[in-house]
């Protein structure tokens, strides 16, 4: 990673870090004309550097150019409620309501088998005060372990369901019978403690309290404190970064490269879109180093 604040890359985009750890706001992209080869390297350099990157000014987009944003990252996933666009997740939340401001630190996707790789988040009708978004750094987490903790969780697994986590009369799904739908959708899975990006090699811590259940192996107090112990990581300020909406804003982050953090303070209504990029499985320390010997020590 560069160390410099402030550094352009080959095809042209300007990034400039928001932290050390995590985080850079990019520029020198409109991203309602056709994206170049060039560019579309430039962001995936900086997104795979900084694990999140923003950009601003972005008010002329359409929904074909979110699209092609996301496609720069991969092959978006479609399954969005609007038939006409079933790449577009809407993020919506009320003003001084929690519903819908996933409050919580998380990664997306984390109980499905391939959770999604890439985010692209693009304010629609930002709050005109708070609601900000935080970023932890999941690479910076892992690495600030002590060094017999992470000799502990190499080869551990945890377990995650979506339907566990959500009460069979939650508002949001609607009805008991769209629960089980759900949950038949989703079966039970189980991720790496600690995952390796298959891009970069790097280490990143992937449990979190929001979609971590238990520890395979573990009974369930010890496992729980662990999970405890180490989501805590990412409420260290050293790891994080904030953003804060506007209208013509984006994010963009690698769920395999952070956590985030929905501040649920926002002062007015405010309607976001996301496109999600499909991902593969979660690559655990033993699967990285079964496929790439040679970067065994990596991250």
């Amino acid at each position: 990673m560069a160390q410099e604040r402030s550094y352009i890359l080959p095809g042209g985009l300007a990034v400039e870090r928001t932290q050390p750890a995590i985080g850079a706001v990019v520029s020198g992209i409109d991203c309602s004309q056709p994206l170049s080869e060039a560019l579309a390297a430039d962001l995936r350099t900086a997104l795979y550097a900084h694990g999140v990157i923003f950009l601003r000014g972005q008010g002329g987009m359409r929904f074909s150019d979110h699209l092609a944003l996301a496609e720069a990252f991969g092959t978006p996933v479609r399954d969005g409620p609007d038939p006409e666009r079933p790449e577009i997740t809407p993020v919506s939340a009320r003003a001084g309501s929690r519903e819908g401001t996933a409050s919580t630190w998380h990664s997306d996707g984390v109980y499905q088998p391939e959770p999604p790789a890439v985010s692209v988040l693009r304010a629609i009708r930002p709050c005109t005060f708070g609601g900000d978004t935080c970023y932890s750094s999941a690479v910076a987490a892992y690495a600030g372990l002590p060094d017999e903790l992470k000799e502990e969780i190499a080869d551990l697994r945890f377990t995650s369901s979506l339907a566990a986590r959500m009460p069979r009369n939650y508002g949001h799904f609607g009805s008991a019978e769209k629960w089980e739908e759900l949950n038949t959708r989703y079966p039970p899975v189980t991720q790496p403690v600690v995952t390796v990006h298959p891009v970069t090699g790097a280490r990143a811590l992937y449990t979190n309290v929001a979609w971590s259940l238990a520890i395979v192996g573990m009974d369930e107090a010890e496992g729980q404190a662990l999970i405890a112990r180490l989501s805590a990581e990412f409420t260290r300020p050293e790891y994080q970064t904030r953003w804060s909406w506007e209208e013509g804003a984006l994010a963009i982050w690698d769920n395999r490269l952070v956590q985030h953090y929905g501040v649920p303070d926002q002062q007015s209504d405010r309607y976001l879109e996301r496109i999600t990029v499909r991902g593969g499985p979660m690559l655990s320390i033993a699967d990285w180093e079964a496929r790439a010997p040679a970067a065994c020590d990596a991250g």
